[in-house]
């Protein structure tokens, strides 16, 4: 890939798990099923997000959780694929994930633990950890819902230090836990069109209406937004401007932590200079690419380079976004 780095790339990873992808050649339920092929790797989208860097010759670090066996071998796999890590112990042990493949019809199915929700001491121990790695590190990834229980303003507090550290951020994420760390300006707040309805709070049927909650988004402090929408094209947006973006057509092996590759190459393409609205077409690329591949999360850079001229931009003119608080009669 063209291009270099100019720093480190923090990734916040609060859910990771150790993820198995299992193939099978007809999946059927209430049967007896034999595998085809079992592989594991660390799963989590922070990590997936560190894995497709490293594919893209970043330079991650991963900060976040770990705990037990299941904890230390997610460790492992994440440095042997080159990644550094800075994991906080935590005295329960890392989720197991399972993604199950039917290659009869093609169909994904995810089987997902939920993340175990850290001590108050083991929050206070990953907030002083990145208290010192953000200064650091000229970008931030936080990405995926944080456990069950967390507080609220968990992300918020990490974009207010990013902010005040002078970091950009590229938040990942839904509901609450998204709109508290919107007034701290995070670069880039990402989600699907079904994270999107889950903020929003309700059904999003035309393009009106997704613009119209985008836009109250970005009312409310970010700098950019990306809603993607699988195969279907994705919309990039700020106060004056509007995106669309087309994904290239490709043959999907397993889609799951295709968004978490999008959000690599969009961080990868930041950090070599590039434009947002660049970034994302790099973005969408390897978004694709990782689709194309058995592993969430997994990349190849030639594959990538191939399929960026197929992903089709086009800017949309006559739109902008006027602050919320510039309507109130």
């Amino acid at each position: 890939m063209p291009g270099e780095d100019n720093g480190r790339i923090l990734c916040v990873s609060v859910t990771p798990c150790l993820q198995r992808t299992i193939r099978f050649e007809s999946l059927l339920l209430g049967e007896v099923n034999r595998a085809l092929s079992v592989t594991t790797s660390s799963g989590g989208k922070s990590n997936n997000v560190a894995r497709a860097l490293r594919a893209l010759q970043g330079s991650p670090l991963v900060a976040g959780l770990s705990g037990g066996e299941t904890g230390s071998t997610m460790v492992s796999f994440l440095r042997d694929s080159g990644v550094e890590t800075d994991m906080v112990g935590t005295s329960q042990p890392t989720r197991v994930c399972t993604t199950l493949i039917d290659e009869a019809t093609t169909c994904v199915t995810e089987l997902v633990e939920e993340a175990p929700l850290p001590t108050p001491d083991e929050w206070a121990k990953l907030d002083a950890r990145l208290s010192l790695l953000i200064p650091k590190c000229p970008l931030m990834v936080l990405a995926g819902a944080p456990p069950p229980g967390s507080p609220s303003n968990v992300y918020a507090r990490f974009t207010r230090r990013a902010q005040e550290a002078g970091a950009s951020v590229l938040l990942d994420a839904r509901g609450e836990v998204l709109t508290r760390a919107l007034p701290f300006s995070p670069l880039l707040a990402k989600m699907n069109d079904r994270e999107l309805v889950a903020t929003r709070g309700s059904s999003i049927g035309t393009e009106e209406t997704l613009l119209e909650a985008a836009r109250t988004l970005i009312a409310q402090g970010a700098k950019w937004l990306l809603v993607t929408r699988g195969k279907q094209d994705a919309w990039l947006l700020n106060k004056t401007a509007f995106w669309r973006f087309t994904p290239p057509a490709i043959e999907a092996v397993n889609a799951v932590g295709s968004g978490d590759a999008t959000t690599a190459g969009i961080a990868a393409g930041l950090l070599r200079g590039q434009s947002m609205p660049k970034a994302v077409r790099l973005g969408i690329a390897c978004g694709s690419a990782s689709a194309a591949r058995l592993t969430p999360g997994d990349l190849g850079a030639d594959l990538v380079e191939r399929l960026i001229p197929e992903v089709r931009a086009t800017r949309v003119t006559g739109f902008r976004v006027t602050p919320l608080c510039q309507e109130r009669g």
